[in-house]
């Protein structure tokens, strides 16, 4: 897979897929991947095309995306697309339905175009579905209809709804795979390790959305290794008093020493939610809760 960064509306790309999708991608959830398996199905010399800055997130910079860049590449490129183009959303923005659809027919040479149906492109979001239809020909452009879990329909909004619900099972089945997070263990203030709980301190790669603050049972992935663990998202209320987001795992029965390690941090469901507690004690007697849970959970 050949990657095209911040492709700007003068750009030309010479390659050989005639087929593209295309979308924001917000998540890469199981509704985003059937777009690509059709596309894969129709052609399997075909471009994923995105934009490099998601829109909502362009319109709105207090919103964070579900997945970091890195690991939307990744799961791009799973599906073996000829080309990714990720296209330069404040150019794009500002061109209108006419020029957009000129730029993928003769920029990137494109015939034909999957796409959900509910996606728009251009200045003021001017263009839709059917704009393309007319542009492209009604035979050229592959409609797909919502994807559908439970009679419910898979959705980025949806998604951030059950992430910031702590409903991470649901999040999980809307994603076809289980949230990540992935940064590098840092040290921290090591209270954990002071408790007699050690932790693992994640400092992201990339700013990403998080769920609701609490404790989660998780896997953590680390040097091609998976461990079983639990992970608090939180402010440590009771230990700490700085107004800053710590994510930390404490791994079950481990012991070794992966500081500066590169780790993936995978949530499977929600235990608890986050809370103060009186003394150090009440802390120590229910991290032993949540580890004995979790040992029970796995």
């Amino acid at each position: 897979m050949k990657i095209y960064k911040k492709v700007n509306t003068k750009d030309k790309i010479n390659n050989n897929s005639e087929i593209v999708c295309i979308g924001a991608f917000d998540g890469v959830h199981l509704a985003h991947q059937q777009l690509f398996r059709k596309t894969r199905d129709l052609n399997k010399k075909f471009d994923i095309v995105t934009f490099d800055v998601l829109p909502k997130i362009y319109f709105n910079d207090s919103l964070k995306p579900i997945v970091s860049n890195k690991e939307r590449n990744e799961i791009f490129e799973s599906f073996s697309p000829q080309n990714l183009i990720h296209l330069n959303f404040d150019q794009f923005n500002k061109i209108s339905s006419e020029d957009f659809s000129k730029f993928l027919d003769e920029n990137l040479g494109i015939k034909k175009i999957v796409i959900g149906k509910d996606f728009k492109f251009g200045n003021n979001r001017s263009g839709d579905v059917n704009f393309l239809i007319d542009y492209f020909g009604e035979n050229n452009v592959y409609l797909l209809d919502d994807f559908l879990i439970n009679n419910e329909k898979v959705s980025s909004t949806k998604l951030r709804y059950y992430l910031s619900t702590g409903e991470i099972d649901k999040a999980n089945n809307l994603l076809g795979r289980d949230f990540s997070l992935s940064g590098n263990v840092i040290q921290g203030k090591q209270l954990g390790r002071e408790l007699g709980f050690p932790t693992a301190n994640l400092l992201l790669d990339e700013d990403v959305f998080l769920p609701t603050f609490g404790v989660y049972y998780g896997v953590i992935e680390v040097d091609t290794r998976k461990f079983n663990c639990i992970i608090n998202i939180g402010l440590n209320p009771t230990v700490d008093t700085e107004d800053s987001v710590k994510i930390e795992a404490h791994i079950l029965d481990f012991g070794d020493d992966i500081y500066q390690k590169d780790i993936k941090l995978f949530l499977k469901n929600f235990i608890r939610n986050e809370k103060k507690f009186n003394n150090i004690d009440e802390l120590k007697n229910q991290i032993m809760k949540d580890i004995d849970s979790a040992k029970k959970y796995f």
